[in-house]
């Protein structure tokens, strides 16, 4: 198929647009996020949670990105709107749901236990000769946790202790939060460092069974009872991790994650790394509700004369600095003034910058409709001046041919011979005028290839098409804008030579060999017949509708300028020809 150049018009609207293009594409490739709460080190939350967002991402065929977050973190981003989902325990979905409107999707079946309502508690435990048989015993005790945000511990024991009427940070003898890893709070107490230890449930079973305590030397205590439940609860058992989107993200995506979610096998690595059985829809989580009601009223009572007593110094304090402000807003109205006169003058420089840069745009579209111009005319002297030539000749012949009586019949044979020299000199002089010499400077071929593949970006989204695109650093002397139009030309043919083809494959490559950069454009489009890869470079020859065919001829011209070389070859495979063209064109590279 031979190829054409479109309307240079095209070309226009392209770069014209390439801004809002790239930038729309971006969009489209921009991962999705997703959010877990990280009390541990992030590559520990990483690690744990990252095979199961790969899962989604291959299920769906989009990329996603997990973010592991501390607290405080977590709500920065959410109340930013950052991120598509969450992985969070139940307290902090519930709030979230409450403050910002996330909506829970599917609740985490933890590994062993087929009751996802009856997932995590609170579980104190002390040494084995400690008697706690009541909750007004832990007012004599030194107590240490992992972190007063922790949800499987802290939190929902702190509920417990409210509804008993206790505070922990004022009923223990001592509170202490140290931080992960659990392991160390079981060490704190089994040496006597701490009496009772606020953990999530099943930390100490797990820590027996892998050895690292003794069966005998720690218990739990204040247990309550929870048949269906495989580990000691000190608490109520709450729904542990839940999965939630945020109210930006679409509901279709939403739908697919859930999908992908709910076929987790327990077998599969997903769930063997992310310690859980399955997920579930979502559970009643009312109880949860009440948890977060609980450690809202408590131990923050309102007070009104004790917040006015507390709220008095930061009065006088922001009331000298309102003072310092309102001084400093003099000063900086006065500042405003003064720069604002500077502002302006870069405003006047910024537009005689723009003025230049459309300037030199319209030149930029003035030497392609030149360029197209003159390889018209080349094309039409071409082609004109040989039946020209055979007109003049058949004229001359009849001359000849007359006898000299018949004057009349010579003389109008004679003026049409000077009328066909008079189109000839017309057409030498217009191809002539209309050569425009290239402008050539130092420059980098593979920026010059990578700012025609983001000039082609709307053309690869239309084709669902990503380029392969390896290329070297290769500096040489050319004219940058005539070789885009050159890359232009050649990869919108490659495109409407792939336009049939099902899944279209485009490999650019761009290499230093000896003293010559190479660069190879291949398709797997229709390719040509070996007739029509003969004339791919003859002028005025082509196959597509309204084709000019002057697009390739143009090619070759501007590379030839440059004292390079343009060939063509259809694809072959161990000798066999495949579908597909392959256009390399060679550019030498000289010596500063």
């Amino acid at each position: 198929m031979i190829a054409k150049l479109r309307p240079l018009a095209t070309i226009g609207c392209l770069i014209l647009s390439s801004f809002h293009a790239c930038y729309s594409y971006a969009q489209q490739v921009e991962p999705i996020r997703v959010g877990v709460l990280a009390f541990t080190h992030p590559d520990n939350v990483a690690k744990r949670w990252q095979p199961t967002i790969d899962r989604i991402a291959v299920d769906l065929n989009k990329p996603f990105e997990l973010i592991a977050l501390t607290p405080s973190e977590l709500d920065s981003k959410v109340a930013q709107g950052k991120l598509d989902f969450l992985i969070t325990n139940a307290l902090t979905g519930v709030s979230y749901k409450k403050d910002y409107g996330t909506t829970s999707l599917l609740t985490l079946v933890p590994q062993g236990n087929n009751q996802p309502t009856q997932a995590v508690g609170s579980a104190l435990v002390t040494r084995s000769e400690q008697q706690v048989n009541s909750f007004s015993d832990l007012k004599s005790l030194r107590a240490v946790s992992t972190d007063k945000q922790a949800f499987g511990g802290f939190q929902i024991f702190a509920g417990e202790m409210a509804h008993n009427d206790l505070n922990p940070f004022n009923d223990f003898k001592a509170l202490s939060f140290v931080g992960f890893p659990q392991q160390k709070l079981l060490s704190l107490v089994a040496n006597g460092k701490a009496d009772i230890a606020i953990l999530p449930t099943c930390v100490l079973e797990n820590a027996v069974k892998k050895g690292d305590i003794a069966a005998n030397s720690l218990k739990v205590v204040l247990t309550k009872a929870a048949p269906t439940f495989h580990c000691k609860t000190s608490s109520e058992l709450y729904p542990y991790y839940s999965f939630s989107k945020l109210g930006k993200t679409d509901h279709r995506l939403a739908t697919d994650v859930i999908r992908s979610l709910l076929t987790i096998e327990p077998t599969e690595p997903a769930a063997v790394i992310g310690r859980y059985d399955s997920w579930s829809a979502t559970v009643n989580d009312s109880h949860v509700f009440k948890l977060l009601k609980q450690l809202q009223q408590w131990p923050f009572v309102t007070n009104w004369t004790t917040i006015f007593r507390s709220a008095l110094p930061w009065a006088v304090v922001i009331a000298i600095f309102l003072l310092l402000g309102y001084i400093h807003h003099l000063r900086v109205k006065r500042l405003v003034v003064l720069r604002t006169r500077d502002l302006q003058s870069e405003i006047q420089q910024h537009t005689q910058t723009q003025r230049a840069l459309l300037e030199q745009t319209k030149q930029f579209y003035k030497a392609q409709r030149v360029l197209l111009t003159g390889e018209m005319a080349s094309g039409i002297a071409h082609e004109l001046n040989q039946p020209l030539a055979g007109i003049r000749y058949l004229t001359q012949g009849c001359i000849y041919r007359l006898s000299d009586e018949q004057t009349e019949l010579k003389e109008a044979m004679n003026k049409a011979i000077q009328q066909v020299d008079r189109a000839q000199s017309t057409i030498k002089r217009f191809r002539h005028f209309c050569q425009q010499p290239s402008v050539m400077s130092e420059c980098y071929l593979n920026q010059v290839l990578e700012d025609t593949l983001s000039l082609m970006a709307a053309e690869f989204m239309r084709m669902q098409l990503t380029p392969e695109f390896k290329c070297e650093t290769v500096e040489l002397t050319a004219d940058p804008s005539l070789l885009q139009q050159v890359f232009v030309n050649i990869i919108r043919n490659a495109l409407d030579a792939m336009s049939q083809c099902p899944a279209p494959n485009l490999s650019i490559s761009l290499s230093k060999q000896a003293q010559h950069a190479v660069i190879v454009f291949k398709d797997n489009g229709t390719g040509l017949s070996e007739t029509a890869l003969e004339r791919l470079f003859f002028p005025f020859e082509t196959s597509k509708e309204n084709g000019l065919g002057l697009g390739m001829i143009i090619c070759k011209r501007i590379i030839e300028e440059h004292s390079g070389e343009i060939v063509a070859a259809n694809n072959h495979v161990d000798g066999s020809r495949v579908p597909g063209l392959t256009i390399t064109i060679t550019l030498p590279i000289k010596e500063s």
